[in-house]
């Protein structure tokens, strides 16, 4: 079995899945179980070093392509980027949307400052909620091929990953 880099080649192809948004994530789990055990490192213990470094490689690409594919996330952004759509620094988004996000983000910092551990948590699960709420969206846009609104959905949770990560930080210093 031929392994490559997964920036080389189709981690879905390297899973041995096929390249679509809607995956059960223990059907990636069970994918990437199997193809591991015909390519890990172990295997070539004893083969010379070119076929140890090149096991090496490919055990490392099936890795990044398993990172890629479990998370919906990442999966998404790769398939929209396989369909040729990027989503660059500077994209433009509804103002409101930004305007709530700064408003979150203020509402969030006064809190830390002021040390209300659980309005911080109550502001981390509902924006938990909010970001799961947008993943889900994900699967009936892809069956519909609705490339801008899959972008505009990525760009939306690109800043909700960040306001959790900003709960993750100001979770952790109490």
């Amino acid at each position: 079995m031929a392994v490559e880099r997964a920036s080389s080649s189709n981690a879905f192809e390297l899973l041995g899945l096929p390249a679509q948004f809607d995956l059960d994530p223990q059907q990636i789990e069970r994918a990437f179980f199997a193809r591991s055990k015909e390519v890990h490192p172990d295997r070539f213990a004893s083969a010379p070093a070119a076929e140890r470094v090149a096991a090496l490689s490919r055990s490392r690409a099936l890795n990044d392509a398993y990172q890629t594919v479990k998370k919906p996330v990442a999966r998404a952004e790769y398939l929209l980027a396989r369909a040729g759509v990027t989503i660059g620094d500077n994209e433009r988004l509804d103002p409101a949307f930004l305007m709530e996000i700064l408003e979150l983000r203020e509402q969030l910092a006064e809190a830390r400052v002021a040390k209300r551990t659980s309005e911080i948590e109550q502001l981390c699960a509902a924006m938990r909620a909010r970001r799961d709420a947008a993943v889900g969206k994900l699967p009936a846009l892809f069956d519909a091929r609705e490339l801008p609104a899959i972008k505009d959905q990525l760009i939306v949770l690109r800043y909700l990953d960040r306001y959790l990560e900003e709960c993750d930080t100001a979770l952790d210093e109490d």
